[in-house]
């Protein structure tokens, strides 16, 4: 008898770990796609010579489509439904609920074969440069692991979205 009880938690830890997989995947895809719009916001604004250091502070960090497309996507792909999606503006970043599609499964204890996990996860997008110099024929950036000097106008090499934006999980 213990060890079938011990089957249906290991079966019930399967199921938990599987939906905290689900919400981190999915937090994860909402603050990526918030960090993708912000470098986008970024490409704009060398071109545009707007103010860089608005746009790496998050000013313009977006909340539309990340719980409304990101999030959703990555969460099914982990078999899952996300039932909640807060932004976090202050942080730039998104909590994330899921349920998942996933039941505990056939058990000897009653009422436990349709039992779901719902988990939690919350991800950050966090600025890793901030300007040094912003002139018409040169950007300067000092980030964490790259300084960067650019000239907007010329197609050579500008940092990318992950270089300039960490997106991590947070507790």
């Amino acid at each position: 008898m213990a060890a079938f009880t011990l089957f249906v938690f290991a079966q019930a830890a399967v199921t938990r770990s599987g939906g905290q997989s689900a919400a981190d995947a999915a937090a994860l895809a909402a603050a990526r796609e918030s960090r993708d719009h912000l470098y986008e916001l970024f490409r704009d604004a060398i071109l545009e010579d707007e103010d860089l250091g608005d746009v790496l502070a998050g000013v313009d960090f977006r909340t539309g489509a990340a719980c409304t497309e990101a999030a959703p996507r990555l969460a099914a792909r982990n078999n899952a439904v996300v039932t909640a999606c807060e932004p976090d503006v202050s942080r730039f970043g998104y909590t994330v609920e899921v349920e998942t599609l996933d039941t505990v499964g056939d058990s000897f204890i009653p009422g436990t074969e349709n039992q779901t996990a719902r988990a939690t996860a919350t991800a950050v997008v966090a600025a890793r440069c901030e300007p040094t110099s912003q002139e018409e024929e040169e950007i300067g950036l000092s980030c964490d692991e790259r300084d960067w000097s650019f000239d907007p106008r010329d197609d050579g090499e500008v940092p990318e979205a992950r270089d300039l934006f960490q997106v991590y999980l947070d507790d």
